[in-house]
């Protein structure tokens, strides 16, 4: 994978905002001065009054505070000041947002409260895409551009692949800027495989990539990002044989790398932000053991129990792929019997569900038939959500040649564009 580009945008947040406490709410009361209602603005108000009893007003498209003009580090005139959610905001002649800080911070053009608002959002409805691709159409077509198919399909939750500083800040960027406030929101997927993971490595030096990767790539999406999941199915090219739910079926001496890596991308992201929750994938249809003796501290030793002992690992949210090749998902065939394998995943780690990748079969399904696997699966997950705590469903994919809901042109919609669109549009979720 390529770096992509890493322009820079002001950085969301800032200090110095007004407390929002019962503490901060007595100040106002003891100075004489009652908040202003959530939401109240100049110039339909002549001033705000904030929950530590400061008071705001504009003059000369200026904000003040006190009476004093605050240095705001950015365009002026100021034509509007906002006191929502106990944070004061100001917006210039050219539409632009502003959080207050030291100094004031840009968060982009939307509204805050249509912000909020749009950021509360349910995940269910996802999309995989390739948006920090240095070439190919995810290159040349903007964040601008692929919100755009997002927001037509009613998808809220789109997976990107990051694999060094350069994605991560692709990623940041679209976040602060297209995506801001937007209702869409990103899941990056870290690939330790494009910054030269040796999946016959030892423990420790997989680890340390891991974590150093994780740090690298999480920094510039702190504060951006909820969720990261840590790695894209690196269970691929273990599995010695069997169907991979089984501890035997694991070749013992590339687990200490794969258990090292995932470890350490773990812990490299909480070690940035320790709110981001953090999600596991393995792409074998089957492979839930492998999760299984990740969970448990248990090591494959060509035994059915394994060997126990080692770290144990703890995931927040857990991911799995699934694909029209693979059959029904309540009803994987192991030794020729059906299983439910969202329940053997509820009932191992009980843990919210993510089905990061999911799509048709490739060189099987095509036009009209790719599409009713489109509104079979869609209405399969969404009858199971509650039951199982399926938290996103993500499409594999937005634009691909041979997966894509659009051709790789970028323009030429597959007839299951359609069928995602209207089935989305008929069943929201809350």
């Amino acid at each position: 994978m390529a770096g992509a580009s890493s322009a820079t945008l002001a950085a969301c947040g800032g200090a110095g905002e007004a407390a929002s406490s019962s503490d901060s709410t007595s100040v106002a009361k003891a100075a004489g001065r009652t908040a202003s209602p959530d939401g109240a603005t100049i110039p339909s108000a002549t001033s705000i009054t904030d929950n530590a009893g400061n008071t705001w007003t504009l003059i000369n498209n200026h904000v003040t505070k006190n009476g004093a003009s605050t240095s705001t580090g950015s365009p002026v005139p100021m034509t509007l000041l906002l006191w929502y959610g106990g944070v004061i905001y100001a917006q210039n002649s050219a539409g632009s947002w502003f959080k207050n800080g030291s100094p004031w911070t840009l968060i982009g053009t939307l509204d805050p409260r249509a912000k909020a608002s749009a950021a509360a959002a349910p995940l269910f409805y996802g999309m995989n895409g390739h948006m920090a691709w240095g070439s190919g159409i995810y290159n040349t077509m903007s964040p601008t551009s692929q919100l755009a198919l997002l927001k037509d399909l009613g998808v809220t939750n789109y997976r990107c692949d990051v694999a060094d500083v350069g994605m991560a800040t692709y990623l940041a960027n679209a976040l602060k800027g297209a995506f801001s406030g937007s209702g869409v929101a990103i899941l990056p997927v870290i690939n330790p495989r494009s910054a030269n993971w040796d999946p016959n490595g030892s423990e420790s030096a997989a680890y340390s990539l891991g974590y150093a990767l994780a740090v690298r790539v999480t920094t510039p999406l702190k504060g951006l990002v909820k969720y990261i999941e840590c790695g894209n199915e690196l269970d691929d090219g273990m599995k010695l044989s069997g169907d991979g739910s089984n501890f035997y079926d694991w070749n013992p001496a590339m687990w200490p790398s794969f258990r090292g890596v995932i470890r350490g991308m773990m812990d490299g992201v909480k070690a940035v932000d320790s709110s981001i929750n953090c999600g596991v994938n393995v792409g074998i249809p089957l492979a839930y053991g492998a999760l299984q003796m990740l969970w448990n501290g248990v090591t494959p030793n060509g035994t059915a129990q394994g060997q126990s002992g080692a770290a144990l690992v703890r995931w927040d949210f857990t991911t799995y792929h699934w694909y029209h090749s693979s059959g029904d998902i309540l009803c994987g065939w192991k030794n020729s019997a059906c299983l439910d394998v969202l329940q053997v995943l509820k009932n191992s780690f009980g843990k919210p569900i993510w089905i990061t990748e999911w799509g048709w079969t490739w060189g099987k399904d095509s036009g009209q038939a790719a599409a009713d696997y489109v509104t079979t699966a869609l209405t399969e997950y969404r009858s199971l959500k509650d039951k199982y705590n399926i938290q996103s469903v993500m499409m594999y994919c937005l634009i691909d040649s041979d997966y894509g809901l659009i051709q790789a042109d970028g323009m030429t919609k597959n007839p299951a564009y359609a069928k995602f669109k209207n089935f989305v549009a008929s069943n929201p979720v809350s």
